[in-house]
């Protein structure tokens, strides 16, 4: 007994591993977090001197740096879960002529930032904030790591390219479904709603490092607080005239363009280029959870130790029965 115990105990203890190790491997929860109080929540600028970010924004925008804003409404269709702020910028807030529905706060992330205003223009409802306010650093790494994290999901999803179109079948037994493009330009995109699940949840990860969103984006709207666009390794994101329901996840991305959102942007920076302005109608992506599929490895590892614990069993010669001691 004791050498059956030396000899396969290890194996028992290999394959349980494995076993455990599948049983354990954890889900990527996607969750934006605070940031899904936002339309906008941007951990740079938005705008730049003389060139607002944004003109009509209806939820509450963020950035990490100085804020811009010129010919605006900003916070004037705020909905349910949106933050309580209308603006929060980390550095200077820079506003000329514009509508600001609820409060603003500056200075979140540098005590000597600034206030710009016409002297019209009321204040009375813009304060100096703090660090307590809103934690852009923290956001930051949060969001970035889950964006890698989400760009490395298994695809269960099909992407049909034809004629410049593309059109997302997806799995029908699936709750969550994934989406990996490998195209700078995602053009006309029409999503297969007869392969979905009415509650699904739509994941897109584009790999480019250069996106242009252009087309028609058609299907989308009854999945708006469903959909993610994941650009993990975007260093820009375009806009080019173009209606998004869904939001972006972009947070290494300079974003541009024009068109409307509505979902929650997360960026690295935005800016007005040409004069052209994004529209921000909405803000929130409905958190949801995608399980761990443990990798053929881990599969082999536990067959091969249950199969040779089974080869062990048969080798081992069954012990004779003892006498009886009179």
């Amino acid at each position: 007994m004791k050498r059956f115990a030396t000899r396969t105990l290890p194996l028992i203890s290999a394959a349980l591993f494995a076993l455990s190790f599948s049983a354990s491997a954890q889900a990527t929860v996607i969750d934006l977090g605070v940031a899904n109080g936002y339309s906008a929540f941007i951990f740079g600028n938005i705008g730049s001197s003389g060139t607002s970010g944004f003109t009509s924004v209806g939820g509450s925008l963020a950035a990490g740096g100085n804020i811009y804003l010129d010919n605006y409404n900003v916070g004037t269709s705020k909905k349910p879960g949106s933050a309580s702020n209308a603006i929060v910028a980390g550095g200077n807030l820079n506003t000329g002529w514009g509508t600001l529905g609820g409060s603003a706060v500056y200075g979140v992330s540098n005590p000597n930032a600034t206030l710009t205003a016409p002297q019209w223009f009321p204040k009375d409802n813009i304060s100096k904030g703090n660090a307590s306010t809103l934690n852009f650093a923290a956001t930051q790494q949060q969001l970035t790591t889950l964006s890698g994290d989400v760009a490395k999901l298994q695809s269960n999803g099909t992407v049909i390219s034809q004629y410049g179109n593309m059109t997302l079948v997806g799995n029908a037994n699936a709750d969550v479904n994934i989406f990996n493009i490998d195209a700078s330009n995602l053009h006309n995109l029409t999503l297969d709603v007869s392969s979905l699940k009415k509650t699904a949840s739509i994941i897109i990860n584009g790999t480019a490092t250069n996106i242009i969103m252009s087309g028609g984006f058609e299907n989308f709207g009854a999945f708006a607080d469903r959909t993610l666009f994941n650009f993990a390794n975007a260093t820009t994101t375009n806009l080019n005239n173009v209606g998004i329901n869904g939001s972006i996840l972009a947070p290494h991305s300079a974003f541009s363009g024009s068109g409307s959102m509505n979902g929650t942007l997360v960026a690295n920076s935005v800016s007005s280029i040409n004069g052209g302005h994004v529209s921000m109608g909405g803000s929130g992506f409905n958190t949801v959870s995608v399980s761990a599929v443990p990798e053929p490895g881990t599969y082999a590892m536990l067959l091969a130790g249950l199969g040779l614990l089974a080869f062990m069993r048969r080798r081992t010669p069954a012990r004779a029965p003892q006498a009886a001691v009179a």
